[in-house]
């Protein structure tokens, strides 16, 4: 048998909106790297968890439930194995691990309101108990170790909303998750709500899809704004990967700089954006 294969280091990159405070951003993002395991045909795999989590600025607490989903989205992927085989179980899984620690949450945040002298207001009440929404998008890049030795690269992931993945091979977008065109980005996507409890209805509603990964093999998972991006007639599709390994290369200094630059030229909507880039 060949060595346990060594996961990619992941680049997170996020900017806010125009306007807004760093802190202020309802975006997230969370990975997680897994422990070798055996998965259902009995070879060994390793992972790459990895979610990013869009929060609906509409609804109170947007941000602190994007990061709630994006963390527990990554968790729920890793304790669900082959999660693809089940997809019911993984939705019910992630939907009751949110609730879990969203309940308590909402109990802290009021008591610190409170005691910073800014108790929750009478017109805030409506927008606690309608709940906070957000898009979610999971992915796992998995190595799975064949009996010669030879590691094979898969990516599987879930989508609700329009939070995407890309898969780029050569320079150029080879594969998109759950929008295929900047035509399917609408001002209504998907939405988790953290009062919601219908698995059946939520499972329904999520996009599940995989592919094959190849030595030099990116992918990026990209919320909606940055997505309708690469998704852009505007520019040509060889230019996504140049443009992805200088933000590499520069930072994240660079990237929010780029950024201002694609909104000012109105090539890109002002809204909160966030890249994990995984090179394989």
């Amino acid at each position: 048998m060949g060595d346990i294969p060594v996961l990619p280091e992941p680049q997170r990159l996020r900017v806010q909106k125009a306007g807004s405070r760093p802190e202020e951003c309802e975006d997230a993002e969370f990975v997680w790297p897994g422990d070798p395991r055996v998965d259902s045909e009995g070879r060994t795999v390793v992972s790459l968890y990895v979610a990013v989590s869009d929060g609906a600025s509409e609804s109170l607490l947007a941000g602190a439930w994007a990061r709630r989903l994006a963390q527990d989205a990554a968790e729920s992927l890793c304790v669900a194995g082959d999660w693809w085989l089940d997809p019911r179980a993984f939705v019910e899984d992630l939907m009751d691990r949110s609730a879990r620690a969203w309940d308590p949450y909402l109990v802290r945040y009021q008591a610190e309101r409170a005691a910073r002298g800014r108790p929750i207001t009478w017109y805030e009440q409506p927008g606690l108990e309608k709940g906070a929404f957000a898009t979610v998008l999971g992915a796992e890049v998995r190595a799975t170790l064949a009996e010669d030795g030879v590691a094979h690269w898969s990516w599987h992931a879930f989508a609700l909303g329009d939070s995407c993945l890309f898969q780029l091979r050569d320079g150029v977008v080879h594969d998109s998750f759950p929008v295929r065109s900047v035509e399917e980005f609408g001002i209504t996507p998907q939405l988790l709500g953290s009062r919601n409890r219908d698995v059946a209805l939520v499972t329904a509603r999520v996009a599940v899809a995989q592919g094959e990964l190849l030595p030099g093999d990116e992918l990026v998972l990209a919320t909606d704004a940055l997505a309708a991006w690469m998704l852009s007639p505007d520019h040509e599709r060889s230019s996504v990967s140049r443009q992805l390994a200088l933000f590499a290369e520069l930072g994240e200094e660079f990237f929010a700089e780029w950024v201002d630059d694609q909104r000012a030229r109105s090539l890109m909507r002002n809204d909160d954006v966030t890249l994990v880039r995984v090179t394989v």
